[in-house]
């Protein structure tokens, strides 16, 4: 290769690497708006997994501590200050079969119910009964 296509190549290359840092520096900015962002606008929001009023109206008899709904929005879980032990899993089954009447909708398809540790309590699946430990 002579010298002159040598530098013309060269020329070439160093533009190429102007142009790719530049593009480089102008995406920073854009990715650091994006990384400020609160971390709720990241996940879902609760409106995105179902509405957990109607379980909390079914089961308020109970006193619950709290309802959420997990996973991939398929499972709600009931938080309650029941004994972490069989004593409670009757009351547990209760609240299950109370929130079963309603909370199948959408990709709800289970509940677990947790004791005052967090034990589980009570489960239900879409279609059966809720059993209890």
């Amino acid at each position: 290769m002579t010298s002159a296509g040598f530098g013309t190549l060269r020329q070439i290359a160093v533009c190429a690497a102007v142009c790719v840092v530049a593009g480089c520096g102008s995406g920073s900015s854009d990715t650091a708006s994006t990384a400020e962002l609160p971390p709720t606008a990241m996940g879902p929001s609760a409106e995105v997994c179902g509405d957990t009023d109607r379980i909390e109206d079914a089961v308020s008899e109970f006193g619950v501590a709290g309802i959420s709904i997990v996973g991939q929005c398929t499972t709600v879980v009931i938080a309650t200050t029941l004994a972490d032990d069989p004593s409670g899993a009757d009351t547990a089954c209760r609240i299950c079969s109370a929130a079963a009447a309603v909370a199948y909708t959408d990709d709800i398809t289970s509940l677990s119910v947790t004791g005052a540790l967090g034990s589980e309590l009570a489960v239900g699946i879409e279609g059966a009964s809720c059993i209890g430990d």
